[in-house]
C-alpha cells in the first residue's frame, strides 16, 4: 500500500479572507505585506525586480525567493538564516524539487507552476522530522512574482516557519530530514484558482485530518 494518498485542498475566495487562518508570524506578516503590494500595483502581480525586500527585515529569517521554470525547476535566489539552518545546506543555487521525496515531486512542481499559470497563492502545513528524530509542524505560504528575466516563468516568495518549539537547546540545530504537506490552503488573488489540483499527502496523517 502506498504511503501516499489524494486529498484536495481547501478553498479562500481572497486573501483578507485566508489572513486570520495563518498561525506563524512570519506567514502572517508576509500575507498582510504580499497583500499591500497587491493594492498599490492595482491588483496585478507584482514583479520582483519591483520588490523591496527591506521591507520585510522582521521575517528575513523565515523568508526565501525562488525562481520558477515551468514544468521543470524552483531554484533559490534568496534563503533566510532560520530556513537555511534547518536544511543545513546554502539554499541558494538548489533546486527545491531535489528536495521533495520523489513520490511528490510531480506534485510539487505542479503547485508551484499553478501560482505563476493561475496565478494564485497558497498556505501550507508541514510536518517536519529531523535527523535526532523530532517531528515538529511547520507552516509555509507561497506568494507569485512576475518575472522580468529571459528563461524565467516566475518567482516564488515564501515564508516558512515552525509552529511547534523546539525540544532540542537552542544552540543545537538538528538537520531537517524529510518535510510533507499535510494541508493546503490554495488563495485566490484576484484571478481564480486550480479547483482541478489535488495534493499528495501521508496516508497514516491524513486519517487523522
Amino acid at each position: 500500500m502506498s504511503r501516499w494518498i489524494s486529498r484536495k485542498p481547501d478553498y479562500h475566495a481572497d486573501i483578507t479572507v485566508a489572513i486570520p487562518h495563518f498561525v506563524t508570524r512570519s506567514c502572517t506578516l508576509l500575507a498582510t505585506g504580499y497583500a499591500k503590494l497587491l493594492q498599490d500595483s492595482g491588483n496585478t502581480i507584482p514583479t520582483k525586480n519591483g520588490l523591496d525586500i527591506s521591507s520585510f527585515a522582521p521575517i528575513m529569517t523565515d523568508l526565501a525567493i525562488a525562481a520558477i521554470t515551468l514544468d521543470s525547476a524552483c531554484v533559490f535566489r534568496i534563503a533566510g538564516e532560520g530556513i537555511r539552518q534547518r536544511f543545513a545546506h546554502k539554499l541558494v543555487g538548489t533546486d527545491y524539487y531535489n528536495l521533495v521525496d520523489p513520490a511528490r515531486r510531480s506534485s510539487a512542481i505542479e503547485a508551484m507552476d499553478m501560482i505563476v499559470r493561475t496565478p494564485c497563492a497558497f498556505r501550507v502545513e508541514l510536518l517536519q522530522q529531523y535527523e535526532n528524530g523530532e517531528e515538529r509542524r511547520a507552516e509555509a505560504c507561497v506568494f507569485p512574482l512576475r518575472s522580468d528575466e529571459p528563461n524565467i516563468d516566475g518567482f516564488a516568495l515564501f515564508a516558512n516557519s515552525e509552529i511547534d518549539p523546539p525540544r532540542s537547546p537552542a544552540a543545537m540545530h538538528p538537520i531537517l530530514s524529510e518535510f510533507q504537506v499535510v494541508r493546503r490552503d490554495l488563495i485566490d488573488i484576484g484571478f481564480g484558482l486550480d479547483e482541478g489540483f489535488t495534493d499528495l499527502v501521508p496516508r497514516h496523517h491524513a486519517s487523522l485530518l
